[in-house]
């Protein structure tokens, strides 16, 4: 199998990669170089390939650019794992003869410590600068540079080569923290991994499921109103490749793969075939069912299509490999929960997963169960008897009433715990 790697850092680490990636000849390297970090968002930007795995040379352009990454594609970085600091601390003592006091950034402070007492070191000073939300390169060239400047430090250490580059051209004694070969071929070997089960997932088999209800003012013309809704299907199923099948008038069955219908409906976000046009009354659900074989994908394809029945108005859902469910999607209240030990009978139902993905979802602890029926799409009736649940558990409490402006009779608010939700519904499902 062919894959195509990006390859993403600074000239001298991506040629360092390049040169490892010689021994993988199944792989085809593009070398994408920049000369500071903050660049490297418009390097991808302006990119017009799409690989199957972007390599980063280091954990900051790849912690900055994530959101650029397609879908199908891996993305990984070079970690740190020590040996590099070791070969940069044995450059300074080759060249030195002793061990100055060191600016070090980019290794944690308990690798420092732990490797100076290991070669029975500990004697020597040393700076460090936590790394932790790095942005910005300038910052951290300061403040190596002050440290220099007031006396305080006589050699920098940095993993940035930006930084390396701008204290290198002030004359500064500078050392470059780069990645061992060894481990440059060990991420190798980990991207390949990533790279052959995200194929494998592109691959899987996936089923849509439609059901088409044409409105009552529809049905006397039913099989013309069913005409107009199976060619928008028919369009549909040309876009994904797909084999369709129909068992009865108004169901329809789709047959493609998880790649070309992420690829087709921008990551679950795109519906337009769901959307009524001209003339069309009634509505159009679809149920998205994975799986490893035909059987299990058809059978999570109908379950979603119930969910997406019981959801008001036109709306798709979907049941993956995992028996998780998300949808309504391509809507802002799209609710992530699991099926898994639904059958239990306990408390960690699927209605409860749906609730603490909902609360989740709107950053509120603090509802009343008209609000939970309406955000849940489920009767009062059900809402309060979670609620009640809930109380049972410690995990709810009333804390008052709605304000007497409201129609009705003022409803309880309840506060729910999120946090002991969460730890419940996590042991729940785990034992």
């Amino acid at each position: 199998m062919h894959l195509s790697f990006a390859v993403i850092g600074p000239r001298l680490l991506v040629d360092d990669i390049c040169e490892v990636l010689e021994e993988f000849p199944h792989i085809e390297p593009t070398k994408l170089i920049y000369d500071s970090e903050k660049n490297v968002r418009e390097l991808l930007q302006n990119s017009m390939e799409v690989f199957d795995v972007y390599f980063f040379s280091g954990d900051v352009p790849f912690l900055i650019t994530q959101d650029l990454i397609p879908s199908h594609a891996c993305s990984v970085f070079i970690p740190f794992d020590g040996a590099e600091l070791y070969r940069v601390i044995l450059q300074i003592y080759r060249h030195y003869h002793f061990f100055p006091v060191i600016s070090f950034d980019g290794v944690p402070m308990k690798n420092l410590q732990e490797a100076f007492d290991e070669i029975d070191a500990s004697h020597v000073k040393w700076h460090y600068k936590n790394m932790d939300g790095f942005q910005n390169s300038e910052e951290l060239y300061e403040h190596h540079m002050a440290l220099w400047q007031e006396g305080n430090a006589q050699v920098v250490a940095t993993s940035i080569h930006s930084v390396y580059q701008a204290l290198k051209s002030n004359h500064l004694p500078v050392f470059f923290i780069k990645s061992t070969k060894q481990l440059i071929r060990n991420t190798i070997d980990k991207a390949l991994w990533m790279a052959k089960e995200q194929k494998k997932q592109q691959a899987q088999i996936t089923v849509l499921q439609f059901k088409i209800e044409p409105a009552a003012e529809s049905k006397p013309d039913l099989g013309k109103a069913l005409e107009r809704y199976e060619k928008r299907i028919a369009d549909f199923s040309k876009r994904l490749f797909a084999s369709a099948t129909s068992a009865d008038p108004g169901e329809y069955t789709l047959y493609t793969t998880r790649g070309i219908v992420e690829k087709v409906t921008k990551d679950f976000q795109s519906f337009p075939v769901l959307k009524n046009g001209s003339g069309e009354l009634g509505t159009i659900n679809l149920g998205i069912g994975m799986g490893d074989t035909v059987e299990r994908a058809l059978y999570n394809a109908n379950r979603a299509l119930d969910f997406a029945v019981r959801n008001p108005g036109n709306s798709a859902y979907l049941i993956n490999d995992q028996m998780k469910v998300l949808g309504p999607l391509g809507t802002r209240n799209t609710l992530d929960y699991s099926l898994i030990d639904e059958q239990r009978g306990d408390f960690v139902s699927t209605s409860m997963r749906k609730l603490f993905s909902w609360l989740q979802l709107i950053q509120k602890n603090e509802v009343t169960t008209r609000e939970i029926s309406v955000g849940m799409n489920t009767g009062e009736r059900n809402a309060a008897r979670m609620v009640q649940k809930m109380k049972e558990k410690g995990i709810a409490e009333a804390i008052g009433s709605e304000s007497m402006s409201q129609r009705g009779r003022p409803r309880p608010i309840y506060r729910i715990d999120l946090q002991q939700l969460a730890e419940e519904v996590k042991v729940r499902n785990h034992s």
